[in-house]
Formats: C-alpha cells, sequence, structure tokens
C-alpha cells in the first residue's frame, strides 16, 4: 500500500491551456479514492500525472514520501487500468496477464502462481485459453484488471473503467470492484464522471470543477454536508433543487443569503388539512412529469419559482396535472452566498 500526494500541482500545456490549478491532495494509504467531476475537469489529467504519462508543470508528486516528477512510469510501482482494457487480440487471457511478468523478468514459476491466483480472484480461471474476443465485456475487463494484479502493484489506477459496460454489468462490476479493494487492501485511485459510481465506491471523493478541488471528503459527508453549490448539485440523484433566494417564499433567511437548496427527499408532501411550521419552506405547484422507480417515484413540479424535483417512498401515487402542496423543513435548507460557498443557518 502506497500514501500520495500532490502539493501545488499545475498542469499547463504547450498552447498554454491550464487544465490543473494548484492543486494540493493526499490520498491516503490504502484508501479507495474516486476522483470526479464533470468532463473536462482535470481529473484524468491528474491520474495521468500520478501514473506518469502527463508531466507536471510545477509543483511536487509525491508516493510514499518519495519524490516521483521525474521517474519513470515502469518504476512507480503502480498498475493502471484502462477504459478501453487494452487487450492484445492475438493473446490468450494468460498470456495476456502475463505480458507484464515476462518483461519484469518474473520467473517463470512464480509466473504461473500469480495468474492462477489472481484469475481465481477475478473469475477467470476457466478462461485462461480463451481469446479476447471470446470473452463478454466484463470478462475482458476482469483480464484487465488480473493483468495489473499480477505485478502486485502498491497503487492501483483506473480510469473510467466501467464505462463501456451495460448499466446491469456496470451495477455488478461495481460490487467485485468493492469487494477486491477490501480484500487486497492496496491504495485504489478511480476515475469517473458519474457521480452514483464514486458514492457507491469510494472511501473518499475528491470532487474537481474547472482543474480545481470542490471537496475531498468521505461520500455521506459529501453528500449531507456540501461546501458549496457545485458540489451541492452534483453530489446527488436528482440533484438538489437551488433556487434563487429572493424568488422563495419569504421564511426569514438569514442577510447575505442568495440561493437557497433542499434535497427532493426532504421535499414532503402536505396532507389536506395538515398545517406545516411556519419557519418551513412551504409552496404548492403542478406536478409535470412522473417517474415511477418501484417503491419510489420520482416527480418534477412546475412552482411559481421555478422546477423542483421530488420523491415519494410507498405512497399513492399523485397523478400529472394534480396540484398539490410541498413542505421542507427548514433544517433541510442548504444556504449559499453570492459566491456560491455555504452559509450555515
Amino acid at each position: 500500500m502506497s500514501s500520495i500526494e500532490l502539493r501545488h500541482v499545475r498542469k499547463t500545456y504547450e498552447n498554454k491551456v491550464t487544465v490543473i490549478e494548484d492543486m494540493n491532495l493526499t490520498i491516503d494509504e490504502g484508501s479507495f479514492t474516486v476522483l470526479v467531476g464533470p468532463s473536462g475537469c482535470g481529473k484524468t489529467t491528474t491520474l495521468r500525472m500520478i501514473a506518469g504519462l502527463e508531466d507536471i508543470s510545477s509543483g511536487e508528486l509525491l508516493i510514499d514520501g518519495v519524490r516521483m516528477n521525474d521517474v519513470d512510469p515502469g518504476d512507480r510501482n503502480i498498475a493502471m487500468v484502462f477504459q478501453n482494457y487494452a487487450l492484445y487480440p492475438t493473446m490468450s487471457v494468460r498470456d495476456n496477464i502475463e505480458f507484464g511478468l515476462i518483461n519484469a523478468k518474473v520467473p517463470k514459476a512464480e509466473r504461473d502462481r500469480r495468474i492462477a491466483e489472481f484469475s481465481k480472484v477475478v473469475g477467470l480461471a476457466d478462461y485462461l485459453d480463451r481469446m479476447p474476443s471470446q470473452l463478454s465485456g466484463g470478462q475482458r475487463q476482469r483480464v484487465a484488471l488480473a493483468r495489473a494484479m499480477v505485478k502486485q502493484p502498491k497503487v492501483f489506477l483506473m480510469d473510467e473503467p466501467l464505462s463501456n459496460l451495460d448499466a446491469k454489468l456496470r451495477t455488478q462490476m461495481r460490487t467485485e470492484l468493492i469487494a477486491l479493494h477490501q480484500r487486497l487492501g492496496t491504495t485504489f485511485v478511480y476515475v469517473t464522471h458519474d457521480q452514483t459510481e464514486a458514492m457507491s465506491m469510494a472511501t473518499e471523493i475528491v470532487l474537481i470543477n474547472g482543474g480545481k478541488i470542490q471537496q475531498a471528503d468521505a461520500p455521506i459527508k459529501i453528500y449531507n454536508d456540501p461546501v458549496n453549490k457545485f458540489t451541492a448539485q452534483f453530489i446527488g440523484t436528482p440533484t438538489m433543487n437551488v433556487f434563487e433566494a429572493s424568488k422563495l417564499p419569504d421564511i426569514g433567511l438569514p442577510q447575505g443569503v442568495a440561493w437557497c437548496g433542499f434535497r427532493p427527499s426532504r421535499a414532503l408532501l402536505v396532507a389536506p388539512g395538515e398545517v406545516p411550521p411556519v419557519s418551513s419552506l412551504t409552496f404548492e405547484g403542478k406536478v409535470a412529469i412522473r417517474e415511477i422507480m418501484g417503491s419510489e417515484i420520482i416527480y418534477q413540479l412546475d412552482a411559481s419559482f421555478g422546477r423542483v424535483s421530488f420523491k415519494t417512498f410507498n405512497q399513492p401515487q399523485v397523478e400529472v396535472g394534480e396540484t398539490v402542496t410541498l413542505t421542507v423543513d427548514r433544517s433541510s435548507l442548504y444556504l449559499f452566498g453570492a459566491d456560491e460557498k455555504r452559509v450555515r443557518l
């Protein structure tokens, strides 16, 4: 296992476009750290700098306290799993897994031992003599994982490895990667644009936007306690409802509040005759869209100040076109200033 530290790291390309600005980040030893953010935010560039596939324009990269800026990728004791698997199509599964070990001059007996061990870990023990073309997408991804694992690296780097899989297989592979991390105890650094993937897998999420870290925290912390408007709206499905505070019903919000938000799960239907507390945010609107997800139903409602998402759980359906009243307890509101930073109640 290894810890990773980026100190004042900057990445500027020859066209003078800066992708990463003054990044300071510590990735703890043995963590499953997920770098997440919108396309073009700099997360893959960060991963590639850790791998040594991109030069660092300024700042320092340390692995286990050792400066890595000028160390070749092959000497960093890391393994990377790519989005497209990067398997050799003319080699069998066994040969694909073994190729890197041969180049590293690992003895034959040790190569065989590792291939047997890790092919079993990823469920490929019966597929070693097959060609990549004979495998499903999930099986090919397992080959890529086994090829990385047999190197026994201190760090696994993964660049959107599940993005080419269908939804059902992605869910299955997420579960397998969580179990794999728990079994190996190795440092995982994983890149994705999918915040659901990040929430379900990570021990720590690093949310990046515009080359800057917005927040780095445990998943539940980043969900429950976002530090700014971007984080609040990026993490969570459906996204947090956020509106200009001046357009909402007046409930006596503190001065300096420019934006007010709430999670869809915190907007509750008001039953006929029910009177919500005067301190709560209460409003009515017409149901525009209904998505039935089983016991959970997601609605979109047109209120006077904008489109609102809300959820119900194990409750009777509300009809599209029906006018309903929603209430949000004051303690469930998220407030942000004009600079979009969090304002505490």
